[in-house]
C-alpha cells in the first residue's frame, strides 16, 4: 500500500495517530480544568485561578474542532485511498490473469487454483486492508496515548496494565484465529449451497425439481456443521482466557484501590485522579480488535497475487518460499512484473491469408491428464477451402481448434501457417484472422450491438454495417423486435434489457463472426455451436455460412452428417489422430467409422419423420 500510494498512506497514517492522541489530549486538559476549580470559587474569574479554568476550556473546545476536522480528513483519505487501493489490486489480478495468451491457466488444475485465489481480491476486496489500518492505527494510538497519561503521574501502573492488555490483545487473536472458519475448507460447501439457491443460472431447476425445501435444510445442516466446529474450538481456548480475564480483573480491582488510597490521603490530586481514570479506561483500546478482520480480508488475497504474477512469469506454480522474497512493485502498475510477464512473439504474420494451415506431428495432453488427447496428428488445411471435422466425445475435435488458436501449444510437434511456426508468430495479429464460434459460445449481457460489434470492435459504431451483418446471419427478425435495437441489453435483469431464445443466441453469434470477416478474418471455426438448432435449421445456417465465407478457410465440427457433409473435405478424428479423410461420397463408399455413423444418424432421421 505504501509503495503503490506513498504520500495518501502517509498522510492517511499521520492523521490516524493525531485522531488517537487528541482523546488523551482532552482527558489532560479536563484534569487541568478539575484541578483549577476550586480555586475559582474564592478568587473569581478575574484571578490566576479563573485565567486557567478559561484557557482550558478554550483548549478544550479547540481540541474538539481539532479532533472532528482530523476525523473527517481521515474519513476522506481513507476511503480516497481504499478505493485506489482497490482499483490497483483488482487491476494486477486482471492484467496477470489476462497476460498470457494461452489457456494454460484455465487448464492447468494447479495455475487454475492460483488464478481463483487471486481472485478472491475481487470478493473481499484489498481497500478493506486500507480502512482496517485507519481503525487499527487510530484504536492503537488512543490507547498508547492512554498509557502514557497514565504513565505520567503513575508509572508503575501504567507499565502493569500495558503488559496485561497486549497479553489479553494477542490471546485474543490467536483464538480468533485459530478458531476462524472463514479461510478455511468446511464452508465451501455451504456456501456452494446458497449460491445454488441465490444465482439466477440455477433458478429453473431449483423450481422445477423442488429443491428449494433441500437447499434450505442443507445449508442449515452444513452451517450449524461449521458452527459446531467454531464453538469446540472456541472451548479449548476458555482455560486460558479465563485466567487472563481473572489476572485483568484483579489487576485492575487493585489499582483501583490502590487509587482510591492515594486520593484519601493527599498524595494524589482530585484533577490527578480525573486524568488516571480516563486513562485506565482509555488503555482497553490497547487490547481492542477493531479493523483485525477488515485488514484480514484486505491482506490474505495479496500473497494469492504475488503467486499469480510469479506464475505468469515462470509458467509455473511456484514454491511458497519463492513468495517471503516477492515484494509489491513501486506505484507506476504498467511496470509490475505482470506486464513483463511474457517475452513477446516478434514475428510477423507471413503476409495476408489465404495461406495452408498445417500440423506436422502434433501431440498434446492437458497438464495433469494421464493421456494425450492428440498423438502425431497430421494434418494439411488447403487455403480458402471448407474442412468439417467429425468424431466421437473427446476425440480431440475443440483441443485441434485451441490448437489452431494458438491458445494452447502442442506438447510436441508444430502447427505452421504458411511456412511459419504458429508459436513464434505474434498472436494477437493471427488471432485477428481468425474468428472461432465455440461451443459455448459466450453470451455477453450487453447491447445487442456489443454481442456482433465484439467481432471487430473497431467497426462497432457502425450502425448500418451492424444491421446488415445481423441479416446475413438471418438475425434481422430479432433485431426489429427488440425494443430499442441494436441498443437493447440482451439480458432481463437490466431495464430495458431482455431475454432472448437459445436458437436467437446463436445467429447472434453466427453474426459476431461474420463481423469478424469484416475485420479482416480469414480462417472461420464454427465448434458445434448450434446445438438449439434443429436438423434442418443448422444446415440452413452452415449452407448459409458457406455462401457468405466463400473463398475463406472454413473449419466446422459438428455431430450431424447433414450439416458436415456440404464441406470440401471431411475428416475423421479417432484416438488422437486422423482416421479418415476425403469427401462426403467417398467416405461413405469407403464403408468405415464415418460411413457407419452417417447411416446410424439416417436411419434414425427417418424414423422420427
Amino acid at each position: 500500500m505504501f509503495r503503490a500510494f506513498p504520500y495518501r498512506a502517509a498522510l492517511m497514517a499521520v492523521l490516524a495517530v493525531l485522531t488517537g492522541t487528541l482523546p488523551a489530549v482532552f482527558a489532560a486538559l479536563v484534569g487541568v480544568l478539575v484541578g483549577a476549580l476550586p480555586g475559582l470559587a474564592s478568587t473569581g474569574l478575574n484571578s490566576a485561578a479563573g485565567h486557567r479554568i478559561i484557557a482550558s476550556l478554550v483548549a478544550i473546545a479547540l481540541t474538539l474542532v481539532v479532533a472532528e476536522l482530523a476525523g473527517s480528513a481521515q474519513d476522506i483519505v481513507s476511503t480516497d485511498l481504499y478505493r485506489r487501493f482497490d482499483g490497483y489490486l483488482l487491476s494486477r489480478v486482471m492484467a496477470a490473469a489476462l497476460q498470457p495468451d494461452d489457456l494454460r491457466l484455465a487448464d492447468d488444475p494447479a495455475l487454475a487454483a492460483t488464478v481463483d485465489r487471486a481472485a478472491r481480491v475481487a470478493r473481499y476486496g484489498g481497500g478493506e486492508l486500507v480502512s482496517g489500518l485507519s481503525t487499527q492505527w487510530t484504536v492503537r494510538a488512543q490507547g498508547l496515548a492512554a498509557a502514557v497519561l497514565v504513565g505520567y503521574y503513575w508509572p508503575a501502573a501504567a507499565a502493569v496494565l500495558t503488559v496485561v492488555w497486549v497479553v489479553l490483545a494477542r490471546s485474543l487473536q490467536t483464538s480468533y484465529y485459530q478458531a476462524d472458519p472463514f479461510w478455511t475448507d468446511p464452508l465451501r460447501r455451504a456456501r456452494y449451497v446458497q449460491r445454488i439457491g441465490l444465482l439466477p443460472q440455477w433458478a429453473k431447476e431449483v423450481r422445477i425439481f423442488g429443491l428449494a425445501s433441500w437447499l434450505g435444510e442443507q445449508y442449515g445442516r452444513e452451517w450449524l456443521q461449521v458452527m459446531a466446529d467454531l464453538w469446540q474450538a472456541r472451548r479449548a481456548d476458555r482455560p486460558k482466557m479465563a485466567a487472563l480475564g481473572c489476572v485483568l480483573i484483579v489487576s485492575h480491582l487493585v489499582i483501583l484501590l490502590l487509587l482510591v488510597r492515594a486520593a484519601t490521603s493527599g498524595a494524589l490530586t482530585v484533577a490527578a485522579v480525573t486524568v488516571l481514570l480516563q486513562g485506565l479506561a482509555g488503555m482497553a483500546l490497547l487490547a481492542g480488535l477493531a479493523g483485525d478482520t477488515w485488514i484480514e480480508n484486505g491482506s490474505v488475497p495479496v500473497p494469492d497475487l504475488l503467486a499469480l504474477e510469479q506464475v505468469v512469469r515462470d509458467g509455473r506454480t511456484p514454491p511458497p518460499a519463492a513468495l517471503a522474497a516477492d515484494r509489491l512493485p513501486g506505484p507506476a502498475y504498467p511496470g509490475s512484473p505482470a506486464s513483463k510477464a511474457a517475452p513477446a512473439r516478434s514475428a510477423a504474420l507471413p503476409g495476408r491469408m489465404p495461406h495452408n494451415i498445417s500440423f506436422e506431428g502434433v501431440s498434446f495432453g492437458y497438464p495433469g491428464a494421464p493421456n494425450l488427447v492428440l498423438r502425431d496428428l497430421q494434418l494439411q488445411i488447403e487455403a480458402g477451402t471448407s474442412l468439417a471435422i467429425v468424431g466421437l466425445n473427446g476425440a480431440g475435435k475443440t483441443t485441434l481448434v485451441k490448437l489452431l488458436t494458438g491458445l494452447c501449444q502442442p506438447t510436441s510437434g508444430l502447427v505452421r501457417i504458411g511456412d511459419t511456426d504458429l508459436t513464434g508468430m505474434d498472436q494477437a495479429s493471427w488471432r485477428r484472422q481468425v474468428a472461432v464460434i465455440f461451443q459455448e459460445f459466450l453470451r455477453y449481457e450487453l447491447p445487442l450491438r456489443d454481442n456482433i460489434g465484439f467481432g471487430a470492435v473497431e467497426q462497432a459504431a457502425d450502425d448500418r454495417l451492424l444491421a446488415e451483418i445481423a441479416a446475413q446471419a438471418g438475425a434481422a427478425s430479432l433485431v426489429a423486435s427488440l425494443p430499442a435495437g441494436l441498443d437493447t441489453t440482451l439480458s432481463p435483469r437490466f431495464d430495458g434489457g431482455v431475454d432472448i431464445s437459445g436458437g436467437q443466441w446463436q445467429r447472434v453469434a453466427f453474426a459476431r463472426a461474420l463481423m469478424a470477416v469484416r475485420g479482416g478474418a480469414r480462417v472461420l471455426v464454427m465448434d458445434e455451436p448450434t446445438a438449439h438448432l434443429d436438423v434442418r435449421a443448422e444446415a440452413g445456417l452452415y449452407s448459409r455460412f458457406l455462401s457468405l465465407t466463400k473463398g475463406l478457410t472454413t473449419i466446422v465440427i459438428s455431430h450431424r452428417f447433414s450439416t458436415v457433409r456440404q464441406a470440401d473435405r471431411i475428416v475423421v478424428l479417432a484416438d488422437g489422430q486422423i482416421a479418415e479423410d476425403g469427401s462426403h461420397d467417398e467416405l461413405v463408399a469407403a464403408d468405415g467409422q464415418y460411413a457407419r455413423l452417417f447411416t446410424l444418424q439416417a436411419s434414425s432421421y427417418r424414423r422420427h419423420r
